[in-house]
């Protein structure tokens, strides 16, 4: 059985991890109704197919190579999403949005890249527990397992199970650490969003592109190391990650405000 706060919390998480990045392109458009709406779901698109098809692609040749050590993992892991993401950005601005270069577009761009992102890794996963949670205080576990596993035992007992177990002890604290990780994230995205923008529409900033590949990596080393057990406290990771989304914020207005909007001919 699980309990009503792991329910509530499952319950509520998923429900901001789906209003937080929706509400936040919302008011963005309303204040800026000049912005042109298709950025945001091209920057959702952009994910979709460079991190969760393509990206995924390599993982699956590459980590049954490295999984055994612990730095190159972090390293590979940390340098294959910055890679894949700021790639992404960079081909659709030269070609979906290459008429549509504005410092507001890229930032509803980063909207939706980061807010997909958010719906996708936490929302629906946290939706998924809840209905396993809610069907397993209904029915009981075994019953639940075989039902989603449509009677195969071996999978009911291995990935579904294991699920189910990581759950008993969640609670809003957990919650409230997956939703400050996705409004990084979610900031973040928006930020890189504006920096590979800047590489493709101003002439001789193209460098700005490995920079945003980079700041990409950083951000997500301190994560792969604690994976890895590199790094064995989480408010740690939460710290740097903090710290390093905010002094990117800082840099990313700074840059925004040095080379206004010119679009490349």
């Amino acid at each position: 059985m699980f309990s009503a706060e792991v329910i509530a919390a499952l319950a509520v998480g998923a429900a901001l991890a789906l209003v937080i990045p929706i509400a936040a392109a919302v008011v963005f458009k309303l204040k800026n109704r000049e912005t042109w709406l298709p950025s945001l779901f091209i920057g959702a698109g952009t994910f979709i197919v460079f991190a969760l098809v393509l990206e995924q692609l390599l993982h699956a040749v590459m980590i049954p190579i490295i999984k055994d050590n612990a730095i190159l993992y972090s390293v590979y892991g940390a340098l294959a999403a910055g890679i894949f993401e700021e790639t992404g950005r960079l081909v659709a601005y030269k070609t979906l949005m290459r008429k549509h270069y504005t410092t507001k577009n890229a930032v509803l761009m980063g909207l939706g890249h980061g807010g997909i992102e958010a719906i996708i890794a936490l929302g629906l996963t946290l939706t998924m527990l809840l209905v396993l949670a809610v069907m397993s205080n209904s029915m009981g576990i075994d019953k639940t397992l075989e039902i989603i596993a449509n009677g195969n035992s071996e999978i009911a007992q291995t990935p579904l199970e294991a699920q189910l177990e990581s759950i008993r002890d969640y609670n809003f604290a957990s919650m409230a650490t997956g939703v400050y990780e996705r409004i990084i994230a979610l900031t973040f995205h928006t930020c890189m969003s504006v920096v590979v923008y800047k590489s493709v529409s101003q002439k001789g900033k193209i460098w700005l592109y490995p920079t945003a590949i980079v700041l990409h990596a950083l951000l997500d080393f301190p994560a792969a190391m604690y994976q890895t057990g590199i790094i064995t406290s989480i408010p740690v990771v939460y710290a740097i990650m903090t710290v390093f989304a905010a002094a990117v914020v800082f840099g990313t207005v700074i840059l925004a405000k040095k080379l206004p909007d010119k679009a490349v001919q």
